[in-house]
């Protein structure tokens, strides 16, 4: 099933299974997200909790007892609750299921929330921990936006413009697994990575875990037309697109997290960037989309 939104010219379907954006079309009628051709990526918008990344050895550790994750966590496959909804927004919940009690020993209550906006929407996460003990997680986006964007267009048109300097410190992820190491990526003039296939081929995804910018365009090196993509309470943003596949896409990836990494000790409280969230307290991220 999935939910349909509008607001003015602005319209967005949502998925109840992973809670996942199916489509957006802003004021020109244009379809905005990936449209999951399973050739090449059978996703379109993945929400990620409670882990963003693969986990070391694919486990965590928590109060010294191990337990199985899968990479960006378990939200992929149940379908969530509809919570509230209106003309313009849906509020979607997804509370422990015979899938995720395995993995994680908590009693939460993950929300992820949809608002459209003029020419444009806003996606929260609300975690609420409904146990009786401190609940580490991680929590994340996973966004795919078609590229190119415009018609007679091509990918390399295309780049992520930054409004600040940045140095371009990418953590090396081989295969999308495991952190191991980092690298500087030159940014033109500091602020703009120009987009190629020849990025993921060599890397998979890249991860910035120091960005000075909380914001970042995605935008036709010509025309400027593109979208812009707001992350202000979220750390780390991946970037990716299938390697090998010359994939007609790209995901901005805002995460309050990161993937395992090769020497770290499996506990889940010792993850950068993860919350630990106190017995009945809610915590609230998210990012949003303008069509520009």
């Amino acid at each position: 099933m999935d939910i349909k939104l509008k607001s003015s010219a602005t319209t967005a379907e949502i998925r109840l299974k992973g809670a996942q954006m199916v489509s957006f079309k802003g004021n020109d009628g244009r379809e905005v997200i990936w449209q999951a051709d399973p050739a090449v990526w059978p996703n379109y918008a993945p929400v990620l909790f409670p882990v963003c990344g693969m986990p070391k050895d694919e486990k965590v550790i928590i109060s010294g007892v191990t337990y199985p994750m899968a990479k960006h966590g378990f939200t992929r496959n149940p379908d969530f609750q509809v919570a509230r909804v209106g003309d313009d927004f849906v509020d979607l919940v997804l509370t422990p299921t015979e899938e995720s009690r395995p993995q994680y020993p908590f009693d939460f209550a993950f929300h992820v929330v949809y608002t459209l906006r003029e020419n444009g929407f806003r996606t929260d996460f609300i975690v609420d921990n409904h146990s009786e003990r401190v609940m580490p997680f991680c929590v994340g986006g996973h966004p795919g936006f078609i590229v190119p964007m415009e018609a007679g267009a091509a990918y390399t048109d295309y780049q992520l413009v930054f409004p600040e300097k940045e140095s371009g410190r990418n953590l090396l992820v081989p295969g999308g697994r495991l952190v191991d190491g980092d690298e500087i990526i030159p940014f033109v003039d500091g602020k703009v990575l120009p987009l190629s296939h020849d990025l993921f081929d060599d890397r998979d995804a890249l991860v910035f875990p120091d960005l000075n910018s909380r914001s970042v365009d995605l935008v036709h090196k010509d025309t400027g037309k593109g979208l812009r993509f707001r992350y202000p309470k979220m750390e780390v943003l991946a970037v990716w697109s299938m390697p090998k596949k010359n994939a007609p896409y790209v995901c901005l990836e805002p995460w309050h997290g990161m993937p395992g990494q090769v020497n770290e000790s499996g506990k889940f409280e010792d993850k950068p960037f993860v919350t630990l969230l106190q017995p009945g307290q809610s915590h609230q991220c998210g990012y949003d989309v303008e069509l520009i």
